[in-house]
């Protein structure tokens, strides 16, 4: 009798052992499957950052001897960096300069990685909480993803949201759609 009894606890001991591993297989698949989705939602998401920080030398000596404002300061300029796919990376420029606003916002612009000119836009950066003056779309034409471009319009409440696409060695605006400022409350 006893060995019978030693052969079930030792099967109700693997039992449980095959319970709790199968419990931490199915916890470390839905884990990574959390972590691969974040870190792939996350890649793309562009941010500004410090022109000297991201923007290779050449590149900026080539958007400045561009510029005609011998004013500028360097350190204040931002840089979003844009990856292609396949055709190096795109670079928007926020000068932060005073030289280079207006009343209906800033110069901003967007240079490949060789230095070339794609989109220069005026914007205001004053928008409502949540939203954001550029995001990159999933839509990508040639290697190039395009870019949506938030800004308030005369109408209260009222945003306008304009994407540009690459075509033609340049970017060109495609579609505007106007949304509320009550999306992102």
């Amino acid at each position: 009798m006893q060995p019978h009894l030693y052969k079930l606890s030792k099967l109700r001991l693997t039992k449980n052992k095959f319970i709790i591993f199968i419990i931490f297989i199915i916890f470390m698949i839905f884990t990574i499957s959390v972590l691969n989705y974040n870190l792939s939602e996350n890649k793309d998401i562009a941010t500004w950052k410090s022109v000297e920080e991201v923007t290779p030398k050449s590149l900026l000596k080539k958007v400045l001897s561009k510029k005609t404002t011998r004013y500028l300061d360097i350190p204040s300029i931002k840089v979003m960096q844009i990856p292609t796919q396949g055709a190096g990376s795109l670079y928007i420029f926020d000068y932060g300069s005073p030289q280079l606003c207006g009343t209906a916002g800033c110069l901003y612009s967007v240079y490949n990685s060789e230095g070339k000119t794609l989109l220069e836009f005026i914007a205001n950066r004053n928008l409502p909480v949540g939203e954001k003056l550029v995001e990159v779309s999933k839509t990508v034409n040639q290697a190039f993803p395009c870019l949506t471009i938030t800004q308030r319009t005369n109408t209260d409440k009222l945003l306008s949201q304009t994407e540009f696409c690459y075509q033609q060695n340049k970017y060109i605006a495609l579609n505007k759609s106007f949304i509320s400022e009550n999306k992102s409350e």
